[in-house]
């Protein structure tokens, strides 16, 4: 039998994954900060993860389009992230806790 680990930052990536298609959301940019992370002194990351054992609780800071049902769209966050990774790492999910830090106007013909 081999034992195998793995990485925060292969975690985040199969993350990232899982969010590259929903539409109406992204992840927030770095430089969006929440009040606890300003008080705490923390860094923002728009993905911090909790390993606990084999389960998982991640948290997610997210943009979302204007216009778009934001609990609907959060709802989708976590359902598709919970999803993801427990079929590609067999870890269970124990919470996606999704945070809108921001609402993006998104000019119709923009590229």
């Amino acid at each position: 039998m081999v034992d195998y680990d793995l990485s925060e930052s292969a975690l985040v990536s199969l993350v990232v994954l899982a969010l590259e298609e929903q539409k109406g959301l992204r992840l927030a940019q770095t430089g969006a900060r929440s009040v606890g992370d300003v008080l705490s002194g923390r860094r923002s990351r728009p993905v911090r993860l909790e390993r606990e054992g084999d389960s998982l609780t991640v948290d997610l800071n997210v943009s979302v389009d204007y216009g778009r049902p934001v609990m609907e769209v959060a709802r989708e966050a976590q359902r598709t992230v919970a999803e993801v990774l427990t079929a590609s790492t067999g870890l269970k999910v124990r919470a996606v806790n999704v945070t809108v830090v921001g609402v993006e106007y998104k000019e119709p013909h923009a590229a």
